[in-house]
């Protein structure tokens, strides 16, 4: 029993430092020139390599838990930053959206691993699902820095591109709730509950297209509709973090 205890007190250290190495070197990437982005590119692939482990140590897609979907985000958050990198517009990021992306890295590693993957969710849909819901918060985050880059600065392309970040966000977002409404229904037999979980949701996807449409009219163009963005990734965050915590809602372990 003493020896069982010690190898899984050894892999829980060993799956830690694998997750954190990438914050170190995601940080280390501020550094100016090739050396930050030689160092950025390492932890992306040390990041990738830790959802490896993952995955072989759960047998299958690391999708089923907090600990993994908040390590997804921020890996996503990353190629986020990578994607928009060289961009004249990025100018920035390096200060908003790669911090966000090492202090999702810390939030993963506080929620403790369950290693435990209940029967409803071995389906396809649950996990497209899952892939699209924490891809479209990153994409989310990533808009948001951009949002905020530009209330700062007024540089009217960095808020087009957060516009266009932003569409992208919600595009993902509408496709993992159609994704989870599939899984849903085949797993519980009905489509949307409305807990207030779902609630969130619809309030955070219906304030997304609030936005993108607000940001079309002349009065509202510019700081008002950046400020709306931001604050609709602040929904996103609080859907997840927020309900079950500070409003109840159904315990999920993903």
């Amino acid at each position: 029993m003493d020896i069982l205890i010690y190898a899984d007190e050894r892999l829980a250290f060993i799956r830690m430092l694998l997750l954190l190495a990438p914050a170190v070197f995601y940080a280390l990437g501020l550094m100016e020139g090739k050396l930050g982005i030689r160092f950025f590119t390492v932890g992306l692939g040390l990041h990738g390599l830790s959802l490896l482990q993952r995955g072989i140590e759960l047998g299958g897609l690391p999708l089923t838990e907090k600990h993994d979907t908040i390590s997804l985000m921020a890996l996503a958050m990353a190629l986020s930053y990578a994607w928009l990198y060289g961009r004249r517009t990025s100018r920035g990021l390096e200060f908003t959206l790669l911090p966000l992306a090492v202090a999702f890295v810390f939030v993963a590693v506080k929620h403790r691993t369950l290693n435990t993957v209940s029967p409803f969710m071995l389906s396809p849909w649950f996990y497209l699902h899952v892939l699209f819901y924490f891809t479209s918060y990153a994409v989310l985050g990533a808009s948001a820095c951009m949002g905020l880059l530009y209330v700062i600065s007024g540089d009217a392309e960095q808020e087009r591109m957060q516009y266009r970040v932003a569409a992208l966000g919600w595009a993902l977002l509408s496709a993992a709730l159609l994704f989870g409404s599939i899984w849903f229904y085949s797993a519980y037999g009905t489509y949307w509950l409305w807990t207030s979980k779902e609630l969130w949701i619809t309030i955070t996807w219906l304030g997304l297209g609030l936005y993108l449409h607000v940001r079309l009219i002349g009065r509202f163009q510019g700081r008002p509709a950046a400020v709306l963005g931001c604050l609709c990734f602040a929904a996103a965050l609080f859907t997840y973090f927020g309900v079950g915590t500070v409003i109840p809602a159904p315990p999920t372990q993903f």
